[in-house]
């Protein structure tokens, strides 16, 4: 705030020094051009009859010019904004030395005033030269303009700031769905306000939901989803994505808040016994039976300890881990089937390996690769028997399970 105080004071300084500059040139100039037309007017016959029968080639008589001078030694500057106080006019010639000719009305650069005038019957133009001195009005002329420049200053911040392209693609975008162009731009200036993630979502739910933009900024702009990270957002977008939502508006509100609430739930794993299913980050997902338990065993050994599991040889199968997780199958209603083959035959390599892609294929189908990543397996080569062995890479302290 202090800054763009002391930029606009900046500002503001520049611009009154511009003015000021600019009115006491202006003032100048219409004053000499008013006294170069009165002069012109007044001083060629005054100046005929003054100096008939007392001209001395080259020059005038002092007493001439002493006259002048004393006629012209306080003029009195009119206009709507009186920057120029009294002004004074010194001679400073009165004959053309050189006879030339001279356009009429000349007003010089320098504050000088040149009337033309013509003596007698003579062809020969004659020039008197004046140079003007006035007095500034300094208050009144810093004054006004800098209360000018404080208006013009003021106005220019309330007059609307030119689009840049993206701001302009914005308008063009809303207006193409059917919003005015008034309705349009007022729609961006609350776009500009929102942050990344709210600005995506408003991409998202505009080229995919039936609301129209008007409600889709309401929605977005509240503070439960304002503070929607950007770690959070595929969370939320996977969560629209699981169940394929009607083209009515309801729904997608409603989708919108399981969605958020997707998107805050904590990064755990949650194995629902009694529905066998699992739940990652708040995302219910239905595994098929047998997988289900095979991903429940690798979970509650992973809350046991360091949770590897070895994979067993090809030609001797584990018949310890077998047990377990038999019991874990026949406690919760595995199939019969698979319980049989592991009484039978063991763990075996094959099997487990079969297991964890089959879970591997069912979190990714529901999450994509890149989410369902954090709650696969990790692997190492058991240096002692040559073997790959299996844990679950997430975190014992994420993982919760629902017994009852």
């Amino acid at each position: 705030m202090t800054r763009h105080f002391y930029r606009g004071l900046v500002v503001w300084c520049l611009l009154t020094t511009v003015l000021s500059g600019l009115a006491f040139w202006h003032a100048q100039h219409s004053f000499r051009a008013h006294l170069s037309q009165s002069l012109q007017e007044q001083l060629p016959e005054r100046l005929q009859l003054a100096l008939q029968n007392r001209l001395s080639h080259g020059g005038a008589q002092p007493w001439v010019t002493e006259r002048l001078e004393q006629d012209l030694a306080s003029i009195v500057t009119a206009g709507r904004l009186p920057v120029l106080g009294p002004c004074r006019a010194h001679v400073i010639q009165l004959l053309d030395d050189h006879g030339s000719a001279v356009n009429t009305g000349t007003v010089t650069a320098s504050a000088e005033v040149i009337v033309p005038w013509r003596f007698g019957d003579s062809e020969i133009f004659e020039r008197a030269r004046l140079a003007v001195d006035c007095e500034t009005n300094m208050p009144l002329l810093v004054g006004s303009q800098g209360l000018l420049a404080l208006l013009l200053l003021g106005g220019m911040a309330l007059l609307p700031r030119p689009l840049n392209s993206s701001a302009r693609a914005q308008v063009q975008s809303l207006m193409a769905s059917g919003t005015g162009y008034r309705a349009a731009r007022r729609l961006q200036r609350q776009l500009a306000q929102l942050n990344s993630v709210q600005r995506q979502l408003f991409s998202y739910f505009s080229q995919a939901s039936p609301l129209a933009p008007a409600e889709i900024l309401h929605r977005l702009s509240q503070s439960d989803i304002a503070v929607l990270s950007a770690p959070q957002l595929p969370w939320f977008h996977r969560a629209l994505s699981v169940d394929t939502l009607p083209a009515q508006k309801a729904p997608w509100l409603e989708a919108m808040d399981t969605a958020l609430a997707v998107a805050n739930a904590p990064d755990q794993l949650t194995f629902d016994c009694r529905r066998l299913r699992v739940s990652i980050h708040g995302i219910h997902i239905a595994l098929s039976k047998t997988p289900f338990f095979y991903y429940l065993w690798y979970a509650r050994l992973r809350t046991q300890g360091e949770g590897w599991v070895l994979n067993p040889p090809v030609n001797r199968p584990d018949r310890e881990n077998a047990q377990s997780l038999i019991e874990l199958m026949e406690f919760h209603g595995g199939h019969a089937k698979s319980i049989n083959d592991l009484r039978e035959n063991g763990l075996r390599a094959k099997t487990l390996d079969q297991n964890r892609n089959k879970i591997r294929d069912e979190l990714v189908s529901a999450l994509g690769e890149d989410l369902a990543s954090a709650y696969l397996f990790t692997s190492e080569r058991d240096f002692k028997s040559g073997r790959y062995r299996y844990r679950l890479g997430l975190d014992a302290a994420s993982i919760t399970f629902i017994t009852h």
